[in-house]
This record gives C-alpha cells, sequence and structure tokens, in this order.
C-alpha cells in the first residue's frame, strides 16, 4: 500500500469542474497510490471481487487516492482518479445496495440492466443494484459515493412516511439530477462530510444515528420512489396537467407494447423535459418509473389467476406486461413484490 501527504490531494481548477468548499471525509487519503497494479488490486480486494477495475491503456494512469468515513451504518467514499485515457467501473452487488454517486469532476456513462444515463459534474446518480451495472468514465475522475441500504431506507419509509410494509421500496433503477434542483438535500450532504473530516467529529453516538434517519427520510422526500408514487397515485389528483394525466393514460392502455420517451413526447404535444418535470412535481415520480409499475401491476395480476384460471407461465404473464427481457423482469418483480414470478404463479 502507498500513501500520500494531504498536500498532493487538491481538486484540479477547471471550469467544467465542480469543487465544494472545505475538506470532505479526512485530510490524510485512506489509500493513495500512483501504480495501476496497485490500485487495481485494492479496489477489487476491498470490495471483496465485487467491483472490476479497468483501464483502456494503462499507461494513462497517474493517480489515484480515496477516503472514507461512516455515519452510523451509512459509507461515504470520496475518490479521486487521475487519467489520460478513462476507464470502466463493472459491478454486480446485493439487491439491498442503493448508491448516491456526486460528481465532482469527470463524466461517465452508467448502465445498468437495459438503462442508460451519463452524468457530468454537479450532477448526482442514484443506482439501485438490481442488475450488473457498468461505469464508463472519460479521463479523471473526483467523486463522492454514498452506500446506502434499501431495507433502512425501507424502515424509515414506514415509521416516518406511513408506508405500507409489503410494498417494496423502488427508485427506478437509474436517476440523474442537477444538485442546483436539491439544494437542502445537497447542503446536507456536504454537511455531514465535513463533519467527519474533523479530528473529533460532532455527529457521533445518538446524534449519528439521528443524522443518519434525517438524510435517508431526505433522500426519500427528494427522489422519485415507488413508495411517494404511491402515496399521490392513490389520490388521483385532478390538479396535474393534461399532459401529466394524458400521459398516465396512454401508460395505462399500452402498457403491454414499447414505450419510448419519444412516444410519450408524441401523444402529450409537450417536450420530454416538460413530461419528466410534470411528473415529479405532480406524481413524485417518472414516466418511466410510473411505466414500470403499471408493468409490474399487469404481471402480478395475471400471475395470481394461477394455472387452473388461465395463467400458463412466467414468460407468457411477462410478455402480457410489456417485458420483452426476462432477467430483468424477474429481477423487477422480485424488488417490487419480495417474491420470485414463479412463486406467485404457483401460490395462486
Amino acid at each position: 500500500m502507498t500513501t500520500a501527504r494531504a498536500d498532493q490531494y487538491r481538486v484540479l481548477s477547471r471550469e467544467e469542474d465542480f469543487s465544494p468548499q472545505g475538506t470532505l471525509l479526512s485530510p490524510e487519503p485512506k489509500f493513495a497510490t500512483a501504480n495501476y497494479s496497485h490500485a487495481k488490486r485494492y479496489i477489487e480486494e476491498n470490495t471483496e471481487g465485487l467491483f472490476n477495475f479497468s483501464m483502456r491503456q494503462a499507461t494513462g494512469f497517474h493517480y489515484y487516492d480515496m477516503r472514507s468515513a461512516r455515519l452510523d451504518k451509512i459509507l461515504f467514499k470520496l475518490i479521486r482518479l487521475d487519467t489520460q485515457t478513462g476507464y470502466d467501473i463493472r459491478s454486480e452487488l446485493d439487491a439491498d445496495t442503493v448508491f448516491l454517486h456526486l460528481v465532482f469532476r469527470g463524466t461517465a456513462e452508467f448502465k445498468l440492466g437495459q438503462s442508460n444515463i451519463s452524468a457530468t459534474p454537479g450532477q448526482m446518480v442514484l443506482i439501485e443494484a438490481t442488475a450488473p451495472c457498468s461505469k464508463r468514465w472519460s479521463g479523471s475522475t473526483q467523486m463522492l459515493t454514498i452506500w446506502l441500504s434499501r431495507r433502512a431506507l425501507e424502515q424509515v419509509a414506514i415509521s416516518e412516511m406511513g408506508a405500507q410494509s409489503d410494498e417494496p421500496l423502488d427508485f427506478g433503477n437509474l436517476q440523474v439530477m442537477d444538485v442546483g434542483t436539491v439544494p437542502t438535500l445537497w447542503n446536507y450532504i456536504l454537511t455531514i462530510c465535513q463533519d467527519l473530516s474533523e479530528e473529533v467529529p460532532s455527529l457521533t453516538g445518538q446524534v449519528s444515528r439521528l443524522a443518519e434517519r434525517t438524510l435517508l427520510l431526505m433522500l426519500l422526500n427528494t427522489i422519485p420512489n415507488s413508495y411517494s408514487t404511491g402515496r399521490i397515485r392513490q389520490s388521483a389528483s385532478t390538479l396535474a396537467p393534461y399532459y401529466v394525466r394524458r400521459v398516465e393514460q396512454y401508460i395505462q392502455q399500452c402498457a403491454h407494447e414499447p414505450i419510448s420517451m419519444q412516444d410519450l413526447v408524441e401523444i402529450s404535444g409537450v417536450s420530454a423535459r416538460s413530461i419528466y418535470n410534470g411528473f415529479k412535481t405532480y406524481r413524485a415520480s417518472t414516466p418511466m418509473l410510473y411505466l414500470k409499475s403499471v408493468r409490474l401491476d399487469i404481471a402480478r395480476a395475471e400471475l395470481s389467476k394461477g394455472y387452473r384460471h388461465g395463467a400458463n407461465s412466467v414468460t407468457e404473464a411477462a410478455m402480457k406486461a410489456g417485458y420483452t427481457n426476462m432477467s430483468q423482469f424477474s429481477r423487477d418483480y422480485r424488488i417490487r413484490f419480495r417474491e420470485s414470478p414463479s412463486e406467485t404463479l404457483r401460490q395462486a
């Protein structure tokens, strides 16, 4: 293991970088190296093989360092990686894991199952470990990664938000947002990280547990998820603009068919941004998260018939609901209903 002095770690000042003020997590790295092989081995051993780190050209590697701290059970990691050629990270984690990435430097393409998004400095990305995930970074990186537990989020939602215990928590796989649109959440995360960098942090003991609970609740209230979607959809609010209700109606009628964002733009008569913002404002959801929820409800209704009442197979139920990828359907179904599709079919 190689270590580095604090003055070796600095935020490189370029106009496209997004650099928070103050020290985050620690003035000294937990691990630092200028050797690509050492960095690769550390990442893979430290994650017990769940993360695979690779570069397109190892000669482009310059430096890697990582700082970390815990707020009760939440793990924070601040990572800097200097490289000319970019690199790839692949991971396959337990379905309980939820990641929140805050990008300070670099551009990345994230892929989870069939979903793809890109992120730039000043954005945060929420990822659920529901399928193998890959990240392709262009050039150097600086980011803060927060490791969260889905079960812990569910417990807070049940106790603080009145969510039903039989409803699984689902963020819709991949979400990206500008930190400027969620200033309270962003500032609270910074406050936590700066406190954890102190020699004697204030967030310890009971205070740490309360701060953890507050952060989880803030995430649930800020980032669209199945609990908030369910509560608002049940009210069947007519206050939403026509185009939001038109998209909902179209999804309910055509969920069994392929639906793209362009389809929603054409039937609603407004832009994709307007649709997204409308769903976020009036439904605390996203159009694609709503589509997935409707499809899963259709599949469960079909499977609940059982063999004796017309349900023939899991594959047929998935296809009737609009799924074409069976492995993705099984993952989504298990997360939503806490059992496999075949278990629902057998028990019906």
